[in-house]
């Protein structure tokens, strides 16, 4: 669901106006900027006239730094031992007041958690400060339990006493991995400043959640303060990860010489764990945390040489990997905000089918709700008898439907319960669940349905307030048992949480409920959504031409005089500042709104059950909306993996849910974002990510959609969404796109088995589904950067088309001299030599795709659904290395259970002209297997046998030295896998 961002020129040119509400519970009312309309098209709805924009903030990075004058600690009393190193830090001199009140006492521990991670602690002496690590019940990971302060551990620890400073060796290499030499520790209340020196040019990825490319570079501030915009370049979106892996390089010196330098490589993490606000200022010489509450728990994971799987690996079995998913999720799925009835589903339905497309999951936006109410159906357009019908249907053809839930809950008018009775907003009343202003009253926002309140998943019970809710969704779509089918998996949006005003806006005002958010949706009157892609004007110049004279007309008749802003003060220098979490003394570099940090979210002194105030737990609520989700599904349907995609995401979201990169716009701009986007969160234990393919927000074109549809195919999820008031986007509106799906999932459906086995590599191991190019070649400096390809796990190389009107595309293909890479469509060998950009044909319905030599990929002929697919008979694609080497493995369950009775783990192996499998486990797989194809295979065989049998079916190919045997079920009648066999030529 967009949010408030992609609206404010509506909001400036439509609603505007200057006003102060009478009181705003949860933040300053003074100096507030708000809106007002007329009414507007929206079920008849009135708009209120709510803040919209808070006290404006100038951001303390543009102002003159105040922390130069500050003097550090020194170390006392220090204790070393074998399990770590316990301090106290006292300050040097005065305090700076920099930007918050000095702490003049601070307690260090240093823990050797593990062999390969060490853990930082700084907080004050007195335990004022709010600490994240204590507050296990509402997050708990495996670094809090598995420390074993090994002996052999593979890093040093050490320290300067007197000004207090630390660095952290790795000890195989002597690499240093943080260095706060140089640089004085601040620690206030509401500012606290750490830095480490960085090595030159380095490369750093991670610190999610923002759009920009995969390397980060050293002159940019990432901010962790979770924001409801839509694709903000550079600035904080809805996930906060701060989490961060750094490759290194140097010469190799082992390596013979040549024209081309080699290269060894190294990698390892850092994590600094806190839920307060943040930012992280990458710098061509240090890398500088500044915070704005809690203390410092700063983990380091030591990582190693030549693969930076492993670091992240490290990293994401100490946060806890993500869950498996059910097998159907790796299926297209489609949606739009805009099937205004079952109807309009069924319609799409009959269209995939239609043009033989294949389709998996169906999806509903806020249209199938009444009133755009959680937990509600609407009773006319979403009928209960016509649910009922389309949920047998789907069942009938092993398809399934995925409806969307918000974290607002609409807040019943109390002067009309006879028509306004809504029975989450009581129940949560009753049971006392939802988030509190400090004064004890409920804070209500303005979102979707109106004014509403929001569930405190901090709270325990809100497990079964939310599972109570989940369970009256299932009875309005027409369930009478949990054993019905209707929704197999949840959509959760708008949980950073996102409100349309600012502060407790409908505080006192609920007699007003419904009421229309504060904006103009898209598709309203005097708000018809304009634009295209960059390069429509070019291949559609007449209806470019028409669209640009509306969209000017619609300008003129709307516009308005734009508002000034004016900047708060900074605080003058070397004065004490108030403690304020409202607006405090060092102002985050935010992205929305004008700077306040309540603007579009929940304000920072909205309050816990507990008395916890937002400012200390702020970047969390997606993640407790995705574990109280998962809680509730587990019970309701027990023993099925939840299907949960959450936009806002936290440190281990993995566990719980899928995301999805969020409200981006139909631009080739953000088609390329997105690979650099799924690569990121690969790394921070969320594999199962995608972007809403052909965009969300604008109109789409044939020319993007096509190229968009294709690309998206080769994503862990992957889904085709699009907002309310674009045209329609599914794959069947123009013949290139249709068929440029058609042969992308085509592919993506014979690939399903490879996908599972990923997914499981990521749940056992945290192993990215998705990879960089350095991650499997880490060792070759230029790939560094690369972002516009990508891997899908080890085997595939992925090369799309990211710009308009053209018909080839360039790309690398890794290794030395002696890899090989394979066309996937006639299986050649590519011709190239390393690190050399290759130009590859790509007409519109194409997208190019490498086998990497040496791998051996299990296949499944492809279908319209996976369970189609899942019934088909079996494949191997045997790709060769020089040495005519080849290997690979495949996971199998039964695709949904949490706990499974059974598994099976095949191994394949290739060498000497033997191709054999060995499999582990006693799940049965019933299916035959059809195809054996060997690509690189220098010479024709004679004969091949498999077993001691002949098999006649064979056939080499020179132009390809290709070997193809086919018709191998009789052989494999009672499952390609259910016993090990090899076949030899």
């Amino acid at each position: 669901m967009l949010p408030l961002r992609s609206f404010l020129v509506s909001v400036f040119a439509f609603f505007l106006s200057i006003c102060i509400p009478s009181f705003v519970f949860a933040q300053d009312a003074s100096t507030i900027i708000s809106s007002s309309t007329s009414s507007t098209t929206y079920r008849a709805l009135p708009t209120p006239s709510v803040a919209t924009l808070g006290i404006p903030q100038t951001p303390s990075d543009q102002e003159p730094y105040r922390g130069s004058n500050c003097p550090g600690y020194r170390a006392l009393n220090v204790s070393e031992s074998s399990s770590g190193v316990l301090a106290i830090l006292a300050l040097r001199g005065p305090p700076c007041y920099a930007y918050g009140n000095d702490y003049s006492h601070l307690l260090l521990n240093v823990s050797y958690d593990t062999v390969d991670r060490i853990h930082i602690s700084i907080s004050d002496l007195q335990g004022k400060q709010f600490r994240f690590t204590n507050r296990s019940d509402v997050w708990d990971a495996p670094l809090y339990h598995d420390l074993t302060h090994p002996s052999n551990r593979s890093y040093s620890f050490f320290y300067n006493s007197d000004p207090f400073e630390f660095w952290v060796v790795r000890t195989t290499d002597n690499e240093v991995l943080f260095d706060s030499r140089g640089h004085p520790l601040i620690f206030q209340d509401q500012y606290i400043e750490l830095t480490t020196n960085m090595v030159e040019n380095y490369n750093l990825y991670g610190l999610a959640e923002t759009v920009h490319g995969l390397r980060l570079g050293n002159n940019l501030t990432r901010t962790f303060w979770a924001n409801g915009d839509p694709t903000p370049l550079d600035h904080n979106a809805y996930g906060t990860h701060p989490f961060y892996l750094e490759q290194r390089y140097s010469p190799d010196r082992n390596a013979s010489s040549g024209n081309q330098t080699e290269y060894h490589s190294s990698s390892h993490g850092v994590l600094m764990l806190t839920a307060n606000g943040m930012e992280v200022q990458l710098r061509p010489n240090y890398l500088q945390y500044r915070m704005i509450g809690g203390v410092i728990d700063l983990y380091i994971y030591i990582g190693g040489s030549d693969d930076p799987k492993k670091t992240v690996s490290q990293f994401v079995k100490s946060i806890g990997t993500p869950s498996m998913q059910q097998y159907w999720t790796l299926g297209f799925h489609i949606s739009r905000w805009g099937y205004s009835n079952v109807s309009d589903i069924l319609d799409v339905r009959k269209g995939f089918s239609d043009f033989q497309i294949p389709v998996d999951t169906f999806w509903n936006d806020l249209d199938y709700m009444y009133m755009y109410r959680d937990f509600t159906v609407d009773p006319i357009s979403y009928s209960k008898d016509s649910m009922i019908d389309f949920f047998k249907s789907i069942e009938s053809t092993h398809q399934h439907y995925v409806p969307i839930i918000d974290a607002a809950i609409y807040a019943a008018n109390p002067n009309n319960k006879s028509d306004d009775s809504y029975y989450p907003y009581y129940k949560g009343i009753e049971d006392d669940v939802f988030i509190k202003n400090p004064n004890g009253s409920i804070y209500v926002g303005n979102v979707w349905p109106g004014y509403t309140v929001f569930p405190d998943f901090t709270n325990p019970a809100s497990s079964t307030y939310w599972k109570d809710c989940l369970l009256n969704l299932t009875h309005d779509f027409g369930a009478n048992s949990t054993s019905f089918p209707t929704y197999t998996g949840l959509w959760i949006d708008m949980n950073e949480p996102t409100s349309f005003c600012v502060g407790s806006c409908g505080s006192g005002r609920l007699d007003e409920n419904p009421v229309h958010v504060a904006f103009v949706l898209e598709g309203e009157t005097n708000n018809v959504v304009y634009t295209y892609p960059e390069g429509f004007n070019i291949t559609n110049a007449t209806e470019y031409s028409s669209i640009y004279t509306s969209s000017l007309s619609q300008y003129h008749a709307t516009a308005t005089s734009s508002l000034e802003i004016v900047k708060a003060s900074p605080t003058p220098m070397n004065v004490k500042p108030e403690y304020n979490i409202n607006n405090p003394p060092y102002a985050l570099s935010i992205e929305q709104g004008n700077g306040d940090l309540a603007n579009e979210g929940l304000s920072t002194n909205a309050t816990y059950f507990d008395g916890t105030v937002r400012y200390n737990l702020f970047n969390i609520y997606g993640y407790g909306m995705a574990k109280a989700t998962y809680g509730a599904l587990s019970s309701i349907y027990e023993n099925k993996r939840p299907f949960i995609l959450s936009r806002s995401t936290f440190l281990s979201s993995g566990r719980y849910a899928a995301h999805w990169l969020g409200d981006n716009y139909s631009l080739w701009s953000n088609m390329f974002f997105s690979i650099p986007g799924m690569l990121t969160f690969n790394m921070l234990g969320l594999p199962m990510v995608g972007a809403d393919a052909c965009g969300f927000m604008g109109n789409t074109d044939e020319d993007l959609c096509s190229r968009w549809m294709a690309m998206a195919a080769f994503s862990p999820f992957f889904r085709n969404h699009n907002s309310l008031g674009s045209i329609s986007q599914e794959p069947y509106r123009w013949e290139s796109v249709a068929e440029s799906s058609r042969r992308a999932m085509s592919i993506r459906y014979s690939l399903l088995p490879y996908w599972y086995t990923l997914m499981k590599d990521a749940h056992s191991d945290g192993f990215p589904m998705l990879r960089a190019l350095f991650f499997e070649f880490p060792n070759e400096k230029n790939l560094a950067a690369v972002d516009r390809q990508f891997m899908v796990g080890d085997a595939l190389l992925i090369t799309p088309v990211l710009e308009p009107n053209v018909s080839h595309v360039q790309g690398v293909f890794p290794g030395n001299s002696s890899t090989k890479w394979y066309d996937w469509y006639n299986h050649t060998v590519i011709e190239r030599q390393p690190g050399e950009n290759v130009t590859l044909y790509a007409p519109l319905e194409h997208i190019n795709v490498a086998i990497r030599g040496g791998k051996i990929i299990p296949l499944q002929v492809p279908a319209l659904t996976t369970y189609e697919t899942r019934q088909n008979p079996f494949n191997l694609l045997v790709a060769l290395d020089s040495n005519e080497f080849s290997e690979g493995t495949m996971y199998t369950d039964d695709g949904e259970s949490i706990t499974q009775n059974s598994t099976l783990t095949t191994k394949f192996l290739c060498s000497s002209n033997r191709l054999s499998i060995s499999s582990v486990g006693d799940y049965h797989v019933q299916n035959p297997l059809a195809n054996v194809t060997v690509l690189g295979l220098s010479q024709a065989p004679n004969k091949v046998k498999i077993q001691n049998s002949e098999i006649h079916t064979f056939s080499y190919i020179n132009a390809t030295r290709e070997l193809v045997i086919t018709n191998l079920e009789n052989y494999t009648m009672n499952g390609a896998f259910s016993s090990n066999w090899t076949i030899s030529w």
